[in-house]
């Protein structure tokens, strides 16, 4: 529950559910939207029995798959807005809107794996494989927390990096791809090589999903004290302080707030487990993709808009409206019975690479 600290509108009594899940960024993304609206909220965690998907896969209307801490949170007076991300929260919000008469505007984040039709909006992202709706908003990039400036702590440990800093943020294997050590390593070398030539210096940072081997390459090649895999420095703050950010591919939310950061940004790519090799065979046999999350959607949605590079070539580009601010106006819209923009035209303005020197 860490994660709700840091919103200061969070209250136990609120016109706003935000339903939270076990994914701490799927968490930050309904979080933000809810401090986005600048109405007073309240978080609900979920904690889910075994069975919990099946409601779901049934498209029930139900909190029977909720375990009775949870269960008890979710009773009357209801509110007029739900916020949830995730399949397993699908049926709760679904419950909560027949109970209050169909009062409550339900919003949902992401794929919620059943027909969009259920809800009054959906917010999503390239990868998921959500219809094309009068009710569904696909952005660019997902929500992501506002910037924060290191503190003084943060700013003594950084004097250490010389600017220009370039920041690695190290994810991990994730459905149907996966991250080896040598990609880490050779990324690292390539930048360390960089900062050799150019000045500045390399600093990575792990995530919840970065494996043990993962972490160890990193070190192996920068070093211990340029690797981060705590919660100090905090990684928003890295955000902020480096000039250049490269990220793997496996992790929407943190490429993202890299994008949202305004810096050139280098994609590290990832290659297909065997399961993604084998799901690649048979949609080519079948001749149309499988209903799944695909990841190089995504990417190349970064790619064309000119807001992500290469390690050797990192991009920068500027969307002309934040996730943020466009899904607040959907909600307000959706919360009035008006429908929202369905295509949201979000534009880019500058796409260019990393400068070869940086000052600070």
């Amino acid at each position: 529950m860490a994660v709700i600290e840091s919103y200061m509108i969070a209250t136990k009594r609120a016109d706003v559910w935000v339903l939270l899940g076990p994914h701490r960024g799927d968490n930050h993304q309904v979080l933000a939207l809810a401090e986005g609206l600048g109405v007073p909220f309240r978080p609900i965690q979920m904690r889910y029995h075994w069975f919990a998907h099946l409601p779901a896969v049934l498209r029930s209307v139900a909190i029977s798959q909720l375990q009775p801490e949870a269960r008890a949170e979710i009773k009357p007076p209801w509110p007029s807005l739900v916020i949830g991300i995730g399949q397993r929260s699908a049926p709760v919000a679904r419950y909560i809107k027949q109970a209050s008469g169909g009062r409550t505007t339900v919003v949902r984040l992401g794929d919620p794996m059943v027909s969009p039709r259920l809800f009054d909006l959906v917010i999503t992202t390239p990868q998921y494989a959500v219809r094309d709706l009068e009710n569904v908003v696909r952005l660019p990039v997902t929500i992501t927390n506002p910037p924060i400036v290191p503190d003084l702590a943060e700013e003594r440990w950084l004097e250490s990096f010389p600017r220009p800093r370039r920041l690695i943020a190290v994810g991990g294997a994730t459905s149907l791809w996966q991250l080896s050590p040598s990609t880490v390593a050779t990324v690292s070398r390539t930048l360390l090589r960089k900062a050799d030539w150019e000045g500045g210096s390399v600093i990575a940072v792990t995530s919840p999903r970065t494996s043990p081997r993962l972490a160890a390459a990193a070190r192996a090649e920068l070093g211990s004290l340029a690797v981060v895999d705590g919660d100090f420095p905090r990684y928003n703050a890295l955000l902020s302080a480096a000039d250049e950010i490269h990220v793997t591919g496996d992790s929407v939310s943190m490429l993202s707030e890299a994008v949202a950061s305004r810096k050139p940004v280098g994609l590290i790519p990832l290659d297909p487990n065997p399961i993604g090799r084998l799901i690649r065979v048979a949609e080519a046999v079948r001749g149309r993709p499988f209903r799944i999350r695909d990841l190089t959607k995504f990417w190349d949605e970064l790619r064309t808009r000119g807001l992500v590079g290469t390690v050797d070539a990192p991009q920068c580009g500027t969307l002309s409206a934040g996730a943020l601010e466009t899904s607040c106006a959907a909600v307000r819209a959706a919360m009035e019975g008006r429908l929202p923009e369905t295509v949201v035209r979000i534009r880019v303005s500058g796409g260019r690479r990393a400068t070869r020197a940086a000052t600070g």
